[in-house]
């Protein structure tokens, strides 16, 4: 049985989405951080993560096998069957979530957001029914950094602000909800063919690749003022905010060549550089914090 081609079809975005999660698990503080407790929460992160993205494969079956970049799932080519599928899912997610005990009940339940409303929100109606889908479905998206706070706050014996995240950990979490949008609707001008077909109403299929590109690049505008904002006022310096305008500048120039060379290439182009600049950014506000 193929179930291992389940865990590998999005290891690129879980990967980049734990590490928000960890970034965020070191921010409170970097003293007495236990080597066990950090591998915990990124095992409970990545199967929690993974279990979601697997239940998510169960529900796509008959769009995935419409669309060339999905129809090698494991999912749909007949390999595992669906109910399978549906249990390896559940049960992986439910254990990824069980696993963020260890911390305490706040880790869980941030861990439990972001599969349920992926699955819930996102993947059973939001993802088909609405051209809203990446935005209020990036609701989801960050849930690795709630945990992360929420993980570090229990361990700390610290209470959070709101379902035990500080302000702090929620306007950060809002970066990476703030930047799912343009990061998808980039992604999607790539595969536009595979979700005209499947008949998602994603934003290049109902207004085409160009309007996409001008909407790109006016959201992308409001991913570059928010994470400038954010990374100094986290940081309380002037010196990380220049650097945070500096690497945006190469998120600019992403967006810039999507928008006045609208097309598949410069979309995937944008996608990736939306990638490389949530990363980049999260990592020089933990370095930050770590010298000051």
């Amino acid at each position: 049985m193929d179930i291992h081609r389940l865990f590998l079809s999005k290891w690129k975005i879980t990967l980049l989405l734990s590490i928000t999660g960890v970034v965020a698990y070191f921010i409170p503080s970097l003293d007495n951080i236990s080597l066990i407790g950090l591998l915990v929460f990124v095992l409970a992160g990545i199967i929690s993560s993974d279990g979601a993205l697997i239940i998510n494969y169960y529900i796509d079956r008959d769009i995935d096998i419409l669309m060339e970049r999905t129809n090698k799932r494991a999912s749909v080519d007949d390999s595992i069957t669906p109910s399978k599928v549906l249990l390896v899912g559940s049960v992986v997610s439910t254990i990824g979530v069980l696993i963020g005990l260890y911390f305490g009940p706040w880790t869980a339940f941030h861990l439990a957001w972001g599969v349920l409303f992926y699955v819930f929100g996102y993947s059973m109606y939001l993802k088909r029914k609405s051209i809203l889908n990446t935005i209020i479905g990036g609701l989801a998206s960050p849930a690795p950094v709630w945990a992360g706070y929420a993980a570090r706050y229990e361990e700390l014996g610290l209470k959070g602000d709101f379902l035990g995240v500080p302000l702090e950990g929620w306007l950060l979490g809002g970066l990476v909800f703030i930047w799912t949008p343009s990061h998808t609707w980039a992604l999607s001008t790539k595969n536009v063919d595979d979700y005209t077909r499947a008949k998602i109403p994603m934003v290049p299929v109902r207004y085409g690749v160009e309007k996409t590109g001008q909407m790109t690049f006016y959201w992308g505008l409001s991913v570059i003022i928010y994470g400038i904002a954010i990374s100094w006022w986290i940081t309380n310096s002037i010196i990380v905010a220049v650097i945070i305008s500096l690497v945006s500048l190469y998120l600019f120039y992403g967006l810039w060549i999507f928008k006045t060379r609208a097309s598949r290439v410069t979309g995937n182009r944008c996608f990736r550089i939306h990638n490389d600049w949530l990363l980049i950014t999260f990592l020089v506000i933990l370095i930050a914090k770590w010298i000051t």
